[in-house]
């Protein structure tokens, strides 16, 4: 990479992550969760292909790639293989040397603490002020019937639900997102908060409420139910207060909802059960412990195959499911590449017979950029090594569509050499957005380059749900100053780590 180059965005990072924190209180149509443009700067523009747009249509596998666009030239550094080819280092490419592909930056540091920023959506169908991090959300002499949390400065995912005796649970929501607003407008009558990823790995978080009655209730836990169930009395306001695992607080647990019966997942004599709090009921649906996710009927959790929401899903003995079922069924494809550009969430599914891709693989975090074209494509040819149009290079690259400057691909390297990562773009996976490319950990672009033949078909879409699974993470932050991706099994390997 050109060396003035590299200081110039060097530069630009650092005064970018300097500026005052001003950010928004949900997610901008269109940009996805976890949204912040500190961390998003367009200042490597972006393909010009024509191509790339929102209207792609499907392509026939076996089509001869078409000719590159207007802003590519294919280089020594490119090396096209075809599917399973071995993974060899390459040679990098002249500094002056044009290249095809385009890549934005990523922000240069992880903060030390997260910042939550809360709104609610009012009685008076106005968005509230904005609280921060354990200032008190209330509505005054109003009720509220949604809510969005915005979280900053943490990696890994905030998700948050809400509650009405008329309507059940919503469907969870995250890092912004609003939560659903019930056809009745009912008012919420009970929360559940939680981490999820590095984030939840550090810090525990706490959440308490205050009833329209002016009942003060006790502090729920990490996903535990706040407020009251089935009582005609809905939340006034709700507090949240996250503390280090390392630094455990003080607060009790317990009276955190108001209700016939204890809600959610509880042990009754020993064996695992989910209780409907509102009136002591047998429940049938999903739920959460922690991260961790169970199906329930009639309060009892399923194991084995299940057939659930038009997916087929694996539950282990224990009734936890299996977001892995690589180990379980193995990898032999073909396969179908979904990718949420929404959510940055891509998931592999195969085949259950006639039953057609039902069955959810496994599932990787991504970035995507505002360029990304939604649409179905099938993919023309792959790069061990490929140099992207801003003088950086990226591993395992297979290109979306014929005639498409998109690719999937790696996290970015200053060159070809698994010892020259950017650790930022590891640890903002799937906040920091790319320039039209889809990104992966190494090890996840390898997994998809040594599996996924040419020819396999992937649909790009947008959807406010991630997937079949909850939306990944990565496994933990890197420090700024490690060169190497954790996930990459040849730099786990020259590291000798485990």
């Amino acid at each position: 990479m050109n060396s003035s180059k590299k200081i110039w965005l060097s530069l630009f990072l650092a005064s970018a992550m300097t500026l005052s924190p001003s950010f928004c209180a949900f997610a901008e149509n269109g940009v996805g969760p976890a949204f912040d443009p500190r961390y998003n700067s367009d200042i490597e523009g972006t393909s010009e292909s024509s191509e790339a747009d929102s209207t792609s249509t499907a392509i026939e596998a076996g089509t001869e790639a078409a000719t590159e666009t207007d802003n590519e030239t294919v280089t020594e550094a490119d090396n096209n293989t075809q599917a399973g080819s071995d993974a060899g280092s390459g040679q990098a490419a002249p500094e002056e040397t044009p290249a095809p592909e385009t890549e934005a930056p990523a922000p240069a540091a992880v903060s030390p603490q997260p910042r939550l920023q809360t709104t609610i959506l009012l009685s008076s169908q106005h968005w509230s002020q904005p609280f921060v991090n354990d200032q008190w959300c209330d509505a005054g002499d109003e009720t509220f019937y949604s809510i969005s949390i915005f979280m900053e400065q943490a990696i890994g995912n905030l998700y948050y639900r809400a509650y009405t005796a008329s309507n059940g649970w919503t469907n969870w929501a995250m890092n912004g997102q609003q939560s659903g607003i019930p056809a009745d407008m009912a008012p919420i009558e009970a929360i559940q908060i939680r981490f999820d990823g590095p984030v939840l790995d550090e810090y525990d978080l706490f959440y308490s409420a205050i009833l329209k009655d002016g009942t003060a209730t006790g502090w729920a836990k990490n996903g535990m139910t706040a407020g009251s169930m089935n009582q005609g009395n809905p939340i006034k306001a709700f507090r949240m207060a996250f503390f280090r695992k390392a630094d455990p607080s003080d607060i009790t647990v317990g009276d955190a909802v108001v209700s016939a019966h204890a809600d959610g997942i509880q042990y009754i004599d020993g064996a695992l059960r989910y209780i409907h709090g509102g009136d002591g009921s047998n429940f049938t649906g999903w739920g959460w412990d922690e991260s961790q996710r169970y199906y329930f009927v009639d309060s009892v959790p399923v194991t084995g195959w299940q057939y659930i929401d038009g997916y087929k899903y694996y539950f282990a003995e224990d009734g936890k499911l299996v977001e892995d079922l690589e180990p379980i069924i193995g990898a032999q494809g073909p396969y179908l590449i979904k990718i949420n550009k929404e959510m940055n969430t891509a998931t592999i599914y195969v085949a259950d017979g006639e039953n057609g891709f039902i069955i959810p693989l496994k599932s990787f975090l991504c970035s995507c950029g505002d360029d990304t074209p939604v649409g179905t494509f099938k993919t023309p040819e792959k790069y061990r090594w490929r140099l992207m149009n801003s003088g950086v290079s990226c591993q395992y690259a297979t290109r979306l569509g014929p005639g498409l400057s998109f690719l999937l691909h790696s996290i970015i390297y200053d060159r070809q050499d698994i010892n020259t990562l950017w650790p930022e773009t590891y640890n903002y996976l799937g906040v920091a957005r790319s320039a039209g490319c889809i990104r992966f950990t190494s090890g996840d672009a390898k997994w998809i380059f040594d599996h996924c033949p040419l020819g396999t078909t992937i649909q790009v879409y947008n959807s406010p749900i991630a997937g079949p699974y909850d939306r990944p993470t990565i496994q933990s932050v890197i420090p700024s100053t490690q060169r190497w991706d954790p996930t990459d099994p040849l730099a786990v390997a020259q590291f000798g780590q485990q």
